[in-house]
Order: structure tokens, then C-alpha cells, then sequence
């Protein structure tokens, strides 16, 4: 081996260590710097349009921009997570009544009641043991939520410091992004080890997916979140604001989505006798709230991203099991970028010489 190819390998080698070594000093703060780099990414056309204004304040519109998205984001959330602990805590004491109470045995004797199951049910809901199944899943679910939101409610009231810390480093880095954005994406690029054409190639389709995933995942989410919680409040079903956020939360998955919250109510309503309630929340909830999930996420994510609507529910469902909350966002970026590689490979070393 020739020494000048000695020392290329030795760089590389020590490059990559100490590419590894700050990794992992950084790694405790991955999830602030993530979501720091979110929110300066979704108001970031906001900034630069304000920088363009105003060309000789940076300093002071990024802290103001920090501002304003931490005033728009951090209460609201807190508020949320409180009532969605006090309504986890009330719908478990509910279970327990409606189990106690024996209504849980008046709605399975009116399950047996429709006819066009009355064989299934005379050999499968009849019985006692399933009986005893369902009433010790909804008391096992309802105390194992109430555990939930006790605990986590005690784990945030214990560690309201490292809340609040993470909660600065947030608004810290925020404030870094906006200041200093394009600094750090031109750093980026410039280091990449690629060509320049795959280069912009590359970091143009981060850009787009990113863009993408945030509009229709949160227009999306707030969209049919805004519409259920609506509906649920004036249908009086009971905690609305914990079925909201559920809604809220399943609507970015793809495919199954805010169904799997609102069909399951509509079914309950309809076993109960309020065919009207179940009537109205069957027809918003498919011509309206659902509606909404396949309209704005196909014309928003899949178009800008040209990922098939099948795969993109497997790579955020694997994402999310992988990255957590941020395989939301990660997934799609990873499987843009996969087929974005695939397609520079074929063009440009696949070819026949």
C-alpha cells in the first residue's frame, strides 16, 4: 500500500470516529435538536420572508419567530396533555361504572338481538366466559390507562425540571435554525461526498419530502381532529377531547387511520338504539373526516414524494417503530431517498458501457 493511500485510509478511519463520538455526545439531545429542526423548518418561509423585510435584523426576527412558534405550540400542547390525562383517569372510572353497573351485559343481549347474527352470537356472545372476557379486557384497559395517566402525570409533575429543560434547548436550537439555517444546510452539502448534479438531486428531495410530510400530515391531522371534535361535542359523546386527540393521533397513520376511532363509536351507538347519533357520526365521519385523509395526504405527500400510497403506510408504521414519533417524519425522507438512489444508480452506473 502506498503511503499517500495509508494516510487517505487512516483520515477516513479517524473521520469516521470521531463522526461517531459526537454522534453519541449528542445523542441524548437527538429528540430536542429533531423537533427544534421541525418547527424552524415548517415557520421557515415565514422568517425569510420577515428577513426579506426587514434585511438588517436577523438577530432580533429570529428570536421573535422563536418566539411566536413557541407561544403557538408549547401552551396549547401542555394544555392538551393535562386534559388528556384527567379524561384518561375519567374514561377508566367510567369503564369500571359501565362494567358495575351492568351495562356492559345490556349492550351484548342487544349485540344477541340483531338478527342477522343470531346464530354467531347464540354460540359466541352468549356465553358466560366471553362475558367475563369482555367485562375483564374493558376493566384491565380502563385501569391499565388510568396506571398510565397516573404515573405519567406523576413523572411529569416529578420531572417538571427536565421538562422545562428540554423545553429551552428547544427554543435554543429553534432560535440557532433560524439564525442560522442556511449556514448549516450549506455545510452540509458541501461536505456531502457526492457529485454536485446528485447532490442537488438528493437534498432538492429531502427538501420536497419534508415540506410534504409536515403540510399533510399536520393539515391533515388538525383537519379531521377539528372536524370530529366538533362532531363528538355536539353529538355528546362522552370525554370528546380524548377522542379528539385519538383521532388527532391515528389520522397520521395512513389507510386505517381516524376510522379506527370513529367507525367502532358509530357501531356503538347504532348496537345502543341511537340510530340517529350513529347515522349522523357514520356519514361525517365517511363523507367528511375520512374524506379528508384521502384527498389531502395523496395530493400532498404522495404526489411530492411519488411514493406508492401502500408503501408509504408500511414505512411510517415501521418508521414509528424504529424512530418513534419522528418515523412519521423520518420514514418517508428514508424511502424517497432510497428510490432517489436507485434512480441516480441506474442512470449512472447501471448503464451498459
Amino acid at each position: 500500500m502506498k503511503r499517500d493511500q495509508f494516510i487517505s485510509f487512516f483520515f477516513i478511519a479517524v473521520l469516521a470516529f470521531i463522526v461517531y463520538e459526537v454522534f453519541q455526545i449528542f445523542a441524548p439531545f437527538l429528540t430536542a435538536i429533531f423537533w427544534a429542526a421541525i418547527l424552524a423548518f415548517a415557520f421557515y418561509p415565514v422568517y425569510a420572508k420577515l428577513r426579506r423585510i426587514f434585511p438588517k435584523r436577523n438577530n432580533s426576527i429570529a428570536l421573535l419567530m422563536t418566539v411566536v412558534v413557541f407561544l403557538i405550540v408549547v401552551p396549547p400542547l401542555i394544555m392538551i396533555l393535562i386534559n388528556m390525562a384527567t379524561q384518561i383517569i375519567e374514561f377508566s372510572q367510567w369503564s369500571f361504572h359501565y362494567v358495575r353497573e351492568g351495562k356492559l351485559e345490556l349492550l351484548i343481549e342487544k349485540v344477541r338481538d340483531i338478527p342477522w347474527f343470531q346464530a354467531v352470537q347464540a354460540r359466541l356472545v352468549a356465553s358466560a366466559d366471553v362475558k367475563n372476557a369482555l367485562s375483564s379486557w374493558l376493566l384491565g384497559t380502563a385501569k391499565t390507562l388510568g396506571n398510565l395517566a397516573a404515573s405519567q402525570a406523576g413523572t411529569f409533575t416529578k420531572n417538571i425540571f427536565f421538562v422545562l429543560l428540554n423545553v429551552f434547548f428547544m427554543s435554543f436550537l429553534t432560535f440557532i435554525f433560524f439564525r442560522h439555517g442556511e449556514k448549516i444546510y450549506r455545510f452540509i452539502y458541501e461536505i456531502a461526498p457526492f457529485e454536485e448534479e446528485t447532490k442537488k438531486a438528493l437534498f432538492t428531495q429531502i427538501h420536497e419530502t419534508f415540506v410534504a410530510v409536515i403540510r399533510g400530515q399536520l393539515l391533515t391531522s388538525v383537519s379531521q381532529a377539528t372536524v370530529a371534535g366538533i362532531l363528538f361535542t355536539a353529538l355528546g359523546v362522552p370525554l370528546p377531547l380524548f377522542f379528539t386527540f385519538l383521532i388527532f393521533l391515528t389520522s397520521l397513520v395512513p389507510i386505517l387511520g381516524a376510522a379506527s376511532i370513529w367507525a367502532p363509536m358509530a357501531i356503538y351507538f347504532l348496537l345502543m338504539h341511537l340510530f340517529k347519533k350513529a347515522i349522523i357520526l357514520f356519514l361525517v365521519g365517511f363523507f367528511v373526516i375520512s374524506l379528508l385523509d384521502n384527498i389531502i395526504k395523496p395530493a400532498v405527500i404522495g404526489e411530492k414524494t411519488k411514493l406508492p400510497y401502500f408503501l408509504l403506510f408500511f414505512g411510517i408504521m415501521g418508521g414509528m417503530k424504529l424512530y418513534g414519533l419522528m418515523g412519521i417524519f423520518l420514514a418517508p425522507v428514508v424511502l424517497s431517498l432510497f428510490f432517489a438512489l436507485i434512480k441516480i444508480y441506474r442512470t449512472k452506473y447501471s448503464e451498459p458501457s
